[in-house]
């Protein structure tokens, strides 16, 4: 694999992630805007949840990552655990559980690297960069420990992966800063770090994620851009890797349904989308990101009640969960209950931690709202603000309709 195809894909998968097109519309919010071909699409069953350990004294999972990781059956159940942890949004606990795998294993870097993707979650949760401090404290941490840890043998299968892991997800977070020079560099050290990774296990499913999300990505972008050549159509082929995570994984597998989630998206399947996004909600019914992708799926299928649950749910796990209100406006929108769309987008945007980005989405939509009930100079006002808190390009077309 290329490198800077690699991560054009893991680009690409990030903003799909953060939702980034202005209209939040899923058949819209693609990257290759290519509607689903007629006739109904294979139904994707995921592989089955297994919760009986049958009798052993780990879970069978834990028992899979001690063999593949080459460590002590104790610290790979605790890794789990702790990663379980995070999946299910229990953070506190998560934490407690990384501060102690801090203590016990000093060199593996899992303490702080799990720290560092829960602060990353909670901002990814809100689209917005408040523990940027906490987490980069977190990730300078881990990568101290990492490398502390590979100048010994021992333990490098783990310590590649969560060295990749980190250059990831640093890549990713340049890349919603706009430091787009900085992110390319993290993205080549995530690529470096999973060829070790796989080099040390060979029979370590995981780092396949990576494999698989760059031939899925790699072709949507090339069939979108002309700067990458077309190449073979290896969509199928991703996405057969990434289900391989998804079922043999023993750390990334939830990460992987959410990986294909997206990609059914932006095939425009959303049955299958849906049908992920819930199969995540059996054992992760609280995790945030998932269920607000879900009432996204369900929002484009027009189904919005449901929907309107789903963002209701979301509210009483996390009752500070400002990205919330922006999708309810969108939902209430279109169910044609305006004052209930107005009322939230203005809650949204009265947040000072909203990025102008999403503020002038907010705004933007807000002066839909208005247009629709020929308001015509609240959506002035409306479209007016978007444009000056984020150059938003559909309100500079929206205001030069308006009479």
């Amino acid at each position: 694999m290329s490198f800077p195809s690699f991560f054009v894909g893991l680009t690409v998968f990030g903003a799909a992630l953060a939702g980034e097109d202005p209209s939040d519309a899923l058949r819209e919010n693609t990257v290759g805007g290519v509607a689903t071909p007629a006739g109904e699409l294979p139904l994707d069953l995921p592989p089955p949840i297994v919760v009986d350990s049958g009798g052993l004294a780990y879970p069978a999972l834990s028992y899979a990552a001690a063999e593949v990781l080459k460590v002590d059956i104790v610290f790979a159940d605790r890794c789990r655990r702790a990663v379980d942890l995070i999946y299910a949004r229990k953070y506190k606990d998560a934490k407690r559980e990384l501060e102690a795998l801090t203590v016990d294993s000093p060199t593996t870097g899992i303490g702080p690297a799990g720290m560092a993707v829960i602060y990353q979650a909670l901002m990814f949760e809100n689209f917005d960069f408040r523990y940027e401090q906490e987490y980069r404290a977190a990730h300078s941490a881990a990568l101290a420990q990492i490398s502390e840890g590979l100048r010994s043998p021992g333990n490098e299968p783990i310590e590649y992966f969560l060295q990749a892991g980190m250059s990831g997800i640093q890549g990713i977070h340049d890349m919603r800063r706009g430091q787009f020079l900085s992110a390319i560099g993290h993205g080549y050290d995530c690529v470096t770090s999973l060829v070790e990774a796989k080099r040390a296990a060979p029979d370590f499913v995981d780092p396949l994620m990576g494999d698989g999300m760059y031939m899925y990505w790699r072709t949507v972008v090339a069939r979108t851009t002309a700067l990458i050549p077309d190449g073979a159509d290896d969509r199928a082929a991703g996405k057969d890797l990434i289900r391989r995570v998804e079922k043999d994984g023993v750390l990334m597998g939830p990460a992987a349904t959410l990986a294909l989630t997206y990609s059914y998206i932006e095939d425009n399947d959303l049955r299958n989308a849906l049908g992920r996004v819930m199969y995540g909600r059996l054992k992760y019914p609280d995790n945030v990101i998932n269920n607000l992708t879900a009432g996204r799926v369900l929002t484009s299928m027009a189904r919005y009640d449901e929907a309107v649950k789903m963002y209701q749910e979301v509210l009483t796990v996390a009752p500070d969960n400002q990205r919330t209100h922006y999708h309810l406006g969108v939902v209430y929108a279109r169910k044609r209950a305006f004052p209930e769309a107005e009322a939230s987008f203005k809650r949204y945007v009265g947040f000072p931690e909203v990025q102008p980005d999403y503020r002038g989405q907010a705004w933007y939509r807000l002066g839909l709202l208005y247009a629709r009930e020929s308001r015509v100079e609240d959506a002035r006002a409306a479209y007016t603000e978007a444009v000056r808190v984020s150059d938003n390009s559909a309100a500079q077309k929206a205001l030069a309709k308006l009479p």
